[in-house]
């Protein structure tokens, strides 16, 4: 099996999305219900993915604020419950991304942050005694 290198960036899973769907221009200003579907699977694909960008660094990628990024979100949630096709192309494009990149990384804990700041307190502790 490959090892995942590559960290997903929203360009990347902004390109995904307009393959499978055959669409050309995300970024349009255009809201017709596939484009706009479209960019609800790629916020959702992009907030999952890339959770080390911001919202507005995501809606950045199609010309759009970090609010409508939030919208998208709820949107994707409520229509995909009516939409079976929007669940079969978010999980389709999901597998690919989850086969092909590093998948992102949960937060550490506040106990496993203060337990990483014991261990260097502890190490720089041993530094300032042996160099006196």
């Amino acid at each position: 099996m490959k090892t995942k290198t590559r960290v997903a960036r929203p360009t990347d899973i902004l390109k995904m999305v307009e393959d499978e769907l055959n669409l050309f221009n995300l970024k349009t200003k255009k809201r017709t219900r596939e484009l706009s579907q479209a960019r609800f699977i790629y916020f959702k694909l992009a907030r999952k993915f890339c959770s080390y960008s911001s919202l507005a660094a995501i809606g950045r990628a199609v010309k759009r604020d970090h609010a409508t990024v939030l919208n998208g979100l709820k949107k994707f949630d409520t229509e995909a419950k009516y939409d079976s096709y929007m669940n079969t192309v978010y999980n389709k494009i999901y597998s690919e991304l989850d086969e092909h990149y590093v998948p992102p990384q949960p937060p550490p804990s506040f106990k496993d942050v203060m337990q990483r700041i014991n261990v260097l307190e502890q190490k720089l502790n041993q530094i300032l005694e042996n160099g006196s």
